[in-house]
């Protein structure tokens, strides 16, 4: 009678995890990358709020982390890879990206799309504004099995099996906002719908969450231009299908930190370019979400000198209203960049109907 019983716990065991080793994951480990703005060297370059002139060695430094940790399952980069959708830079992130040894996807943000051009300032050299960047088809067929796949700039795919990821465009012509267009939310609709078993991932340029008051209406340096117009109405998308946990942006240049609504958690990235200059690697199981954020390795000068670009002159367009000039400013200022009790931190999964 013993033996039988054994026998029927061991075969209902089977048949509990049989489902689970056919369709779902174990761990995940993927890293994440935003805002690099890569500049080559050329007229007008220079370290300023972004650190153009080391932008290159910080994208290739970090490439080089990525492939010094074992069992990397792919890489996704947050979006505005160059400083303004400049050719020669588009080519300098696609040759730095291919040296990974993990799969690497990306999605587009506002200045990797061609910008409007303007009438040079005062004593501005005269090529500055005259190039033509790439537009926004070009990009997408550059990194054509990037995630992308076809003419559309969003995707969705498995980098293995039992986990969904998506990557939206929020980006529109002309301005440096976002929003989601109906076509694209359509898709979203249809593709959350299409791959309900599966745990789900979002990413994008533009976040769906503002990160500090200012956001919330155009009174402050046009900041509601952070977040996506349409936010609420992509949440509200997001918010039917219970297998999409997280949802993961950059643009906005502060170090990680995360917002829970309606039991999705909206996490936001730091720029490779400007300070704290970081990579984040996470660890996804069927339970939880954790995730590590590291300074990339760079010169202590160049180090040093990110860091009084962010609260010096360089930075002012970035100070929030409640971050005057001055040491209680920049002290704030550097707090809320540098978000240090969010270097490290766990989230629980949601989705639990494949379990």
């Amino acid at each position: 009678m013993k033996r039988f019983k054994k026998l029927w716990i061991c075969l209902f065991m089977i048949v509990l995890l049989l489902p689970w080793s056919a369709n779902g994951f174990e761990r995940v480990k993927f890293g994440v990358i935003s805002d690099p703005h890569t500049a080559m060297p050329a007229s007008g370059t220079k370290d300023e709020f972004k650190m153009q002139l080391s932008s290159v060695d910080l994208l290739k430094n970090a490439v080089n982390e990525f492939n010094k940790i074992p069992g990397l399952d792919f890489v996704i980069l947050l979006g505005d890879i160059t400083l303004n959708a400049e050719p020669w830079n588009v080519e300098m992130v696609k040759s730095t990206m291919d040296g990974l040894r993990a799969p690497y996807y990306i999605v587009t943000g506002n200045h990797d799309i061609s910008i409007v051009p303007t009438p040079p300032k005062p004593g501005a050299p005269p090529s500055m504004g005259e190039y033509i960047g790439v537009t926004r088809s070009v990009f997408s067929w550059t990194f054509q099995g990037h995630g992308y796949n076809g003419p559309n700039p969003w995707w969705s795919l498995d980098p293995v099996p039992g986990l969904h990821i998506i990557g939206l465009d929020t980006n529109v012509p002309g301005i440096w906002g976002g929003t989601v267009p109906a076509n694209e939310l359509a898709w979203l609709d249809q593709d959350l719908y299409a791959n309900r078993d599966k745990l789900t991932i979002v990413f994008s340029h533009h976040g769906f969450v503002t990160w500090h008051k200012d956001e919330e209406s155009a009174a402050w340096k046009q900041y509601d231009w952070f977040p996506v117009d349409n936010a609420r109405e992509v949440r509200a998308i997001l918010e039917k299908y219970p297998q999409v946990s997280f949802s993961l942006n950059g643009h906005r240049h502060i170090g990680v930190r995360y917002q829970k609504v309606n039991d999705i958690y909206y996490i936001v990235h730091p720029s490779v370019s400007s300070y704290p200059m970081r990579y984040t690697v996470y660890t996804l199981t069927p339970n939880e979400l954790s995730w590590v954020s590291e300074d990339i390795p760079i010169s202590p000068a160049v180090a040093k000198k990110a860091k009084a670009n962010c609260i010096g002159k360089d930075g002012e367009w970035w100070r929030c209203s409640d971050m005057p000039l001055g040491a209680a400013g920049d002290k704030k200022m550097l707090e809320f960049f540098e978000a240090k009790e969010f270097m490290k931190g766990r989230l629980p999964v949601r989705f639990k109907s494949y379990r």
